[in-house]
């Protein structure tokens, strides 16, 4: 990423937090491209509509949109920042499942390049961090090991 260019946005997780934080971060003047695995929400969010009631975010997603600068899809695409905004429900025994945030860190890990960052915005038990970040350096070096 130049210096002197507003680096290209990848948010994988278009719900309560996802949505608002890629609307904002596309109305600083970033491309950002949303990522989230149901179809409905991809397509309201590119018909410039939202899947969610939060004050204010339905004008903010329109103008966006319009000016494309948001853009959602199923898939993960290269960008220079990741932010993975994904649910982190209790399990069955009310333990955190953080099989969402691997999931989002396995789709990022193959279009990661030296030099990207990636935050973590998910709630997440301790622990969770360091297991996504060995997951990114683990197929880090799977893909060089194939080059």
């Amino acid at each position: 990423m130049k210096s002197d260019s507003k680096p290209d946005v990848c948010v994988v997780g278009l719900g309560y937090i996802g949505l608002p934080t890629a609307a904002i971060v596309a109305r600083a003047g970033c491309q950002v491209h949303g990522v989230d695995v149901t179809r409905s929400v991809v397509d309201t969010i590119n018909r410039g509509e939202i899947h969610i009631e939060e004050v204010d975010l339905d004008g903010l997603v329109q103008g966006v949109v319009a000016r494309g600068l948001l853009k959602a899809s199923t898939e993960v695409a290269q960008a220079d920042v990741f932010i993975i905004a994904v649910p982190t429900p209790f399990d069955a025994n009310h333990a955190p499942d953080i099989s969402y945030v691997l999931a989002a860190g396995e789709a990022v890990a193959k279009v990661l390049k030296a030099g990207d960052t990636v935050i973590l915005e998910s709630t997440s038990p301790v622990g969770t961090t360091e297991a996504l970040r060995d997951l990114i350096a683990r197929a880090a070096r799977t893909s060089s090991a194939r080059a």
